[in-house]
């Protein structure tokens, strides 16, 4: 099907482009009797056939230069999208390991989680008939409340091992620990997946392309 103005540099029959056509050399100059030049903001009209219920239907279209490269990149080039090329799937697994991660911190929220910079120590009484070992949680400043005191103190003491005091208070010392790892994690993540960002909108695409072709 002849095309009904062939745009200068290329030529147009059935939307299957022809790039790098001298208008001249255009095979449907003869048919169509015109061959116009037109800027790149302006349209060319061009015919379209396609099959419909076993019929070949023809329109006539009008499309720019860019609407047309489109039409045959789309139709010829093998379009990929997001979800063909993995980025979908990729970006599910990361919203599942977020929410498994959320779990987690739900998880460890539960009783007694110790301060930054409380850690726990067992340490060694004597007595006349022997010596005993005896746990204790310390901070470097007074902060936990006092059981008799008016003010705050920095030792808690936790008692024998099998204390259910030492073992809380240690339980509650891990927590924090995985806690500040999981946080030290979601912040490096979030600066790369910032990095990311950045780096894919550092630049538009037109001018991306326009550096590398120069």
């Amino acid at each position: 099907m002849p095309i009904k103005q062939c745009a200068y540099g290329f030529s147009c029959a059935s939307m299957m482009m022809q790039w790098d056509l001298a208008p001249e050399d255009c095979p449907n100059k003869d048919v169509c009797g015109l061959i116009t030049k037109l800027t790149e903001e302006e349209e060319i009209e061009l015919y379209q056939a396609r099959l419909e219920n076993n019929r070949r239907i023809v329109e006539r279209i009008r499309i720019n230069q860019e609407q047309a490269a489109l039409c045959l990149l789309l139709s010829r080039g093998d379009a990929q999208t997001p979800e063909s090329l993995g980025v979908t799937d990729t970006l599910a697994e990361l919203q599942t390991a977020i929410s498994l991660l959320e779990s987690t911190i739900s998880e460890l929220d539960e009783g007694y989680i110790a301060p930054i910079g409380v850690e726990a120590h067992r340490y060694r009484v004597k007595r006349p008939y022997g010596y005993y070992e005896y746990n204790k949680l310390t901070a470097k400043e007074a902060i936990f409340e006092p059981q008799i005191k008016h003010n705050k103190v920095k030792v808690i003491h936790l008692s024998r091992n099998d204390d259910q005091r030492n073992i809380k208070g240690r339980s509650g010392i891990e927590k924090r620990n995985r806690l500040l790892a999981i946080k030290r994690q979601i912040k490096a993540a979030t600066e790369l997946l910032n990095n990311a960002r950045e780096a894919a909108s550092r630049e538009s695409i037109d001018e991306a392309v326009a550096r590398k072709i120069i």
